[in-house]
């Protein structure tokens, strides 16, 4: 009867597992009975899905357009040798504003950022155009809002007028141009995976040359000067982030 009983058990516990095509069972009438071994576990597909905000900029290629008011010092430190220590004296500081415009080509490895940029300032009466090599680094391990530190090595040249006014009538075929460093320090704020604002305070040293013809005195001569001054600005930045 109990020999019975026990092939009666394993005959109803076969037919579970084919019905249900899931069970595998492993089976021993030795003294220790019925031994069943339960199935593995089916994967189940993750039901989390890769979100598409993130604490941190990311992207190995930068896309960057800029924005933002400035102010250019033009004198401050001026030594143009062609005017007379008299008048020199007697010209007024010049000091220029105007809104600031530009783009930028970055590359990222970890926390350190390089690349180039252009930017276009529009004074009156004339532009402050600006080519350079940008140089950053992110405090990253700050979520959500990366505090950045910016070095700029720059050449400048001015379009529209002269730098100094009131030379018009006394220099022809001027060309004025120069060199100058700038540096930053601002903050970056990932808004989504591939998109970050920027907000940034730059401080710029600028040197420039004159160059020019002069005709006042009846004979034509080439006259060449120079002034240096400091700019400030403001600089709001939208990134698109590309590559892993």
């Amino acid at each position: 009867m109990q020999h019975f009983a026990c092939i009666l058990g394993v005959a109803l516990m076969m037919a579970s597992g084919a019905a249900a095509q899931e069970v595998q069972t492993t089976f021993s009438d030795g003294e220790e009975g019925v031994q069943v071994t339960p199935p593995e576990p089916a994967d189940q597909p993750s039901e989390e899905k890769s979100s598409v905000y993130s604490k941190r900029v990311g992207g190995l290629v930068w896309l960057e357009a800029t924005a933002g008011p400035s102010r250019w010092n033009v004198t401050q430190f001026r030594g143009l040798d062609f005017i007379p220590p008299e008048i020199a004296s007697q010209i007024p500081s010049v000091v220029v504003t105007g809104p600031e415009f530009g783009a930028a080509l970055k590359f990222r490895a970890g926390s350190t950022t390089v690349g180039g940029h252009f930017k276009r300032a529009n004074y009156d009466p004339f532009d402050l155009i600006t080519v350079g090599l940008d140089f950053g680094f992110l405090i990253r391990a700050v979520p959500y809002v990366h505090p950045t530190i910016k070095l700029g090595l720059n050449y400048y040249t001015t379009k529209g007028g002269l730098a100094v006014p009131g030379f018009e009538n006394i220099l022809t075929d001027v060309r004025t141009d120069g060199g100058g460093a700038s540096m930053g320090l601002g903050l970056r704020i990932p808004i989504v995976k591939w998109v970050s604002l920027a907000a940034d305070f730059d401080y710029s040293l600028i040197g420039l040359a004159v160059r020019g013809t002069e005709t006042v005195s009846g004979t034509e001569q080439s006259i060449t000067g120079g002034t240096a001054g400091t700019a400030i600005s403001g600089t709001f930045a939208l990134t698109v982030h590309l590559g892993s």
